[in-house]
């Protein structure tokens, strides 16, 4: 291989691992994917990805090089990663050069959010009705969730994150204050509102349950550093949570304000049923995913929690998260190879309705209220559920091969 040609693979390949780490494409998946490509190019590669750094060295005879890319987490993009994974299938299968295919990936990686500022609102809205009524509550609750998640996708949208500076680094604490004092002072009015579902169903979205899933699976395929490093940025935005929650709770018992009597029924189950597919269409935004995927990303929400649910009925929670996992990971398996797209797109809204986010955030309140045995008790739970969901998902790898490392 002449070395113009060796050094044009390398900086696509470069390209694509970066966008591969920009879209949310998990540590191991990402080194299979462009250890793949290397194979395909005929170079040998070596790649760690790391949460902001991707290492990398490729040779191809007496040709070496070594690259250090820093990169920035942007989480989890459904949308980008389809578009990502179809440029470097063209570029493989050379109906595109790589002069286009890296131009082509600067574009997806630039493009706007896909859903726009109202559309956000009501996905914060919906998202917080939809995950109440799986919680289980009264009607009092469903309101206050709604309100709640109603002030909180606005007070988002006053300035993006990004542009915010040091605060951004607090928004998740600065949010559960905001949706902690909400919820103390209604539950002044109505002491009938459960102030534990109304809080964790109004904060859902910041429930970082996915990213400890996602580093329990890198810490099992011993990727063991960038595992860690996202399990400790996971615990670290349930530890912004939990204590923005209290310093809600404290401001909020220094205001004065009348109870009144009203008791609110208790929501039935099959309205609270109803609600699923709406909770799993959120994530749809929430993932970003493309807006004709909407089908297929409700489909794996409703079909992953209906397994786990059914699951759980005949064997119990830990079994029946595993088997939940376990059909999530052979149905996007077999989504992919029909589709010819990547299995995330079904996989990641096939878990995220039963992974352990609310657990690691009670494991935390119970310890800033110094019940520490009540706190480790559910860290343990979280830890289990979300290993057993790993297990599950692996095991569904095993029945159904991956069409590839994507």
């Amino acid at each position: 291989m002449e070395r113009a040609q060796f050094l044009r693979r390398v900086k696509f390949i470069l390209k694509f691992g970066r966008a591969l780490h920009m879209v949310g494409a998990p540590a191991h998946t990402l080194e299979g994917t462009l250890q793949d490509m290397c194979q395909l190019f005929g170079i040998k590669g070596n790649i760690v990805s790391l949460p902001t750094a991707i290492f990398s060295s490729f040779s191809c005879g007496e040709e070496e090089v070594t690259k250090i890319e820093r990169v920035t987490p942007m989480g989890v993009n459904l949308g980008k990663l389809s578009k990502v994974d179809l440029v470097s299938r063209e570029v493989i299968n050379g109906r595109m050069t790589y002069e286009e295919g890296s131009d082509k990936l600067d574009n997806i990686l630039v493009a706007p959010d896909p859903y726009g500022r109202k559309i956000r609102v009501i996905c914060f809205i919906l998202s917080a009705a939809g995950f109440m009524n799986l919680f289980g509550g009264t009607w009092g609750d469903f309101f206050a969730s709604v309100f709640i998640a109603g002030i909180i996708g606005l007070f988002s949208l006053l300035q993006p994150t990004q542009s915010l500076g040091l605060i951004a680094q607090l928004f998740e604490a600065i949010v559960a204050i905001v949706a902690a004092f909400t919820t103390y002072l209604l539950a002044k009015v109505f002491p009938s509102i459960n102030i534990g579902v109304v809080i964790l169903s109004s904060l859902i979205i910041f429930m970082p349950g996915l990213i400890i899933t996602i580093a329990i699976a890198e810490i099992a395929t011993q990727n063991l550093t960038s595992g860690t490093s996202k399990l400790m940025g996971g615990i670290m935005i349930l530890l912004k949570l939990a204590f923005g929650v209290f310093i809600g709770a404290k401001i909020a018992s220094y205001f004065y304000l009348p109870s009144t009597d009203v008791v609110f029924d208790k929501i039935p189950d099959n309205i609270a049923y109803l609600w699923l597919p709406v909770a799993a269409l959120m994530t749809t935004v929430i993932f970003k995913a493309e807006r004709s995927d909407w089908k297929w990303v409700t489909l794996a929400g409703v079909f992953g929690f209906g397994c786990a649910k059914v699951a759980t009925y005949y064997f119990g929670s830990e079994m029946g998260i595993l088997l939940g996992g376990f059909c999530v990971g052979a149905m996007s398996n077999i989504f992919a190879r029909l589709k010819d797209r990547p299995s995330s797109i079904f996989q990641f809204p096939g878990i995220i309705l039963l992974v352990p986010g609310s657990l690691g955030y009670r494991s935390l309140s119970f310890l800033f209220m110094q019940d520490v045995v009540g706190g480790l008790g559910t860290a343990f739970n979280m830890i289990s559920i979300a290993l057993g969901l790993v297990v599950g998902v692996f095991l569904g790898n095993i029945l159904v091969k991956p069409r590839r490392s994507l």
